[in-house]
This record gives structure tokens, C-alpha cells and sequence, in this order.
């Protein structure tokens, strides 16, 4: 096999375009690193809702809470269920929850819908992972609400001791809370009562529960509820997992995108590669009247290709670190539908644009290591 360090001699000596080379990948691959970044901060954001013990019921066949409608003689029934958690006052540790939407935003002619979730006291102890900033919960009677941090920070309107008009009277913001990063952070909450008695829906009836269930107890409770009462039973974790389809959409969109840059770079590192192999003709002669077979040339060929597409890699978090601190993507709250979440450079974003950048590097270098391979050692000395 052919030292390693003549490929990096190769490199160093025509450093000018190998650099220009590297710099074009690194862009693509760039763009790779801030497309799952995006998703990544989405998913963080998204699977942080919901512990092991933490459960969901939702009316047969609907796609998520706001679409759901669960009867009172069916939440009764659920209620008595002796896998559900009680805490210590016997209370079973089920919450049931109602949602409406309103427009947040500052600025009459721009729409800002947020989901506003209507609780119980028993909530802020279901959910367990919820704590309060500033402030207090909700009372029950008083018009009060308490907003996600996520939701604060983004729109300061939302701020603790202002008033909100929202349905047929003004409301107040008494507290903000975080959870754990979740996309709960993206809400308002309330009490459930006050906000159907704002809703003209004055009904026991719920769009889901919120249950904690005893370990072991889960199956049981699934399958009756699943068979006795037609409805959806499952894990918190799970259900949210689900609510990431957008960011698989947003993938594949941006994909595209990438891919089709990326195929613009790979020709851009075939022609780099083009032009070595016509500059060192005779070198590949010399190689191969050495004892170097054909086989060791395209490797070394291929191998010098991939180590520009190495280096595209590394230098692309980089970039995108670089790009993200200029635009403010590190710290701007982005809405997708109901949900704020933040861009997050992760591991597995980093690993993404290493591997579109060395499998441009390599796609590049393919066919101009063919016809290296192929030069005969005549026509080498010949041509140069």
C-alpha cells in the first residue's frame, strides 16, 4: 500500500486548491450539522414530556390531546382504577385536562395562537417534573394564569402580574413555570373550571387524562381500558415520540435540500481530483513501475479524496457553531405549530455533517482514482 504520507505531501503542495476544496464541503456539511440541529432541539424538546410512570388516555382513534373527548361516566371509571398511584390522602393520581387556543401576540395584524390547558390542582403533582419560577398556581375562581417559561421568554407580553382579555373577561398572569425543557413550556395553564366557565362548556366531560400507574400495573390498565372502555392508553413518552413526525417532515425537506448541494460539492471535489491525477501522471508511473499495483493507486487515490472530505468535517461544526452564534440561533426560541423550542448542536448533528462530507469526499474521488488506476505506466511517462 502506498505511505499515507504521500497523499498528505500532495495535499500541502497543492494547498491552495485543496483548501478551496475542503471549504465547499465544509459549507455543505455545514448545513447537514445545522439541519439536525434544528431537529434535534425539536426532539429534546418533544421526548422530554413524560416520565416512566407518566400515562395518557385519549378517546379511541385521535391524533393528539385537542382532538380528544372523554365522557365523565368514562373519567369516573378511570378514576377507581387500582393501578393508578394515590397519594396520601387516597386521591388517585389522575388528572383531567381540557385545552383552548389564544392569540398571544403583541401585534393586532400578526396571529400567535398558543394552547391554553385547563387543570386541576392534582395536576402540578401528576406531572411531576413541573416547578414554579415566579409565582403561584392558579386558584380556583380568580381568572389566574401561570405560562410556560419557553412561552414567557419569547413573548415578554406574557409577564408575570399582567393582564391578558382573553373569551369575556381579562385574566391575570400570576406565575411562570418550567418542566424539564418539554414542550409543556410552550403553554398557558389554568384551572379547568374557570376555563369552561370562559368557554361556555360547563360539562364534567375532559379531552384527556393524566395518570401515574403503579410499575408492573401497566399492561393490566391498558388492556382494560383499551377493551372495556375504547380507549387510547399510552405512555407519555410514547405519545409525544409521535408528535415528532414534523420533525421528520422538516428532515426530509431539508435533505433535499443538502443533498442537492451536496451532489454540487462532490463534482467540485471530482474536478480537484481530476486536476491531480493530470498534474501527477508521472508520479503515478514511477508508482507503478515501483512494484505498485492498480489496486494501490485508486486506494491512495480514494484515501487522499477522503481525508479532504475529513477535513471538510471537522471544520464544519465550526462553522455552523459560527453561524448560530452570528444569527443568534443559540438562544432565539422558534415556534413550529404550538411548540417553542431551541436549535441544540448535538453529537449525533456533529456525527451527520462528518459523514455527508467524507461520503462527498469519497463520491468525488471515485472515478478520478479509476482512471488513475488505469493510466498505464507508458502513457504516464508519455503525458508528462
Amino acid at each position: 500500500m502506498i505511505p499515507i504520507r504521500y497523499n498528505l505531501r500532495s495535499l500541502l503542495e497543492r494547498r491552495t486548491t485543496s483548501l478551496m476544496t475542503v471549504l465547499g464541503i465544509a459549507l455543505v456539511a455545514m448545513i447537514f450539522v445545522i439541519l439536525f440541529g434544528f431537529i434535534g432541539g425539536i426532539r429534546r424538546t418533544v421526548l422530554n414530556t413524560g416520565g416512566a410512570q407518566d400515562w395518557i388516555v385519549l378517546n379511541r382513534g385521535a391524533l393528539d390531546e385537542t382532538f380528544s373527548y372523554i365522557p365523565h361516566d368514562k373519567v369516573n371509571i378511570v378514576r377507581v382504577r387500582p393501578e393508578i398511584v394515590t397519594d396520601m390522602t387516597a386521591q388517585p393520581m389522575v388528572s383531567s385536562e381540557i385545552f383552548a387556543g389564544v392569540d398571544v401576540s403583541p401585534v393586532k395584524k400578526v396571529k400567535a395562537i398558543v394552547l391554553i390547558r385547563g387543570v386541576a390542582p392534582i395536576a402540578y403533582h401528576v406531572h411531576q417534573t413541573m416547578r414554579l419560577v415566579s409565582g403561584h398556581w392558579p386558584v380556583r375562581g380568580q381568572g389566574q394564569w401561570v405560562v410556560g417559561q419557553k412561552l414567557e421568554l419569547r413573548y415578554p407580553n406574557l409577564a408575570s402580574g399582567t393582564q391578558f382579555h382573553f373569551g369575556r373577561r381579562n385574566w391575570t398572569i400570576v406565575g411562570v413555570f418550567t418542566d424539564n425543557d418539554s414542550a409543556r413550556e410552550s403553554e398557558i395553564w389554568t384551572d379547568i373550571d374557570d376555563l369552561k366557565v370562559d368557554a361556555q362548556n360547563q360539562t364534567a366531560d375532559t379531552n384527556s387524562l393524566h395518570v401515574l400507574l403503579k410499575p408492573g400495573s401497566e399492561a393490566t390498565f391498558q388492556h382494560a381500558l383499551e377493551n372495556q372502555l375504547s380507549l387510547d392508553v399510552e405512555r407519555e413518552a410514547e405519545y409525544y415520540s409521535k408528535q415528532t413526525s414534523l420533525a421528520s417532515q422538516l428532515r426530509s425537506l431539508g435533505l433535499v435540500i443538502a443533498i442537492t448541494l451536496g451532489v454540487g460539492a462532490t463534482f467540485g471535489g471530482m474536478n480537484t481530483m481530476y486536476t491531480a491525477v493530470g498534474r501527477r501522471a508521472m508520479e503515478i508511473g514511477v508508482i507503478r513501475s515501483l512494484g505498485f499495483k492498480r489496486r494501490d493507486v485508486m486506494i491512495s487515490f480514494m484515501l487522499e479524496s477522503a481525508m479532504i472530505g475529513v477535513a471538510g468535517g471537522a471544520l464544519a461544526p465550526l462553522l455552523a457553531a459560527i453561524v448560530a452564534a452570528a444569527t443568534g440561533l443559540n438562544s432565539r426560541l422558534m415556534q413550529v405549530g404550538f411548540l417553542f423550542f431551541s436549535y441544540r448542536l448535538t453529537g449525533f448533528a456533529i456525527g451527520a455533517g462528518l459523514i455527508a462530507s467524507i461520503t462527498i469526499g469519497v463520491c468525488g474521488g471515485l472515478l478520478p482514482a479509476w482512471r488513475a488506476a488505469r493510466l498505464r505506466i507508458v502513457d504516464s511517462v508519455r503525458e508528462a
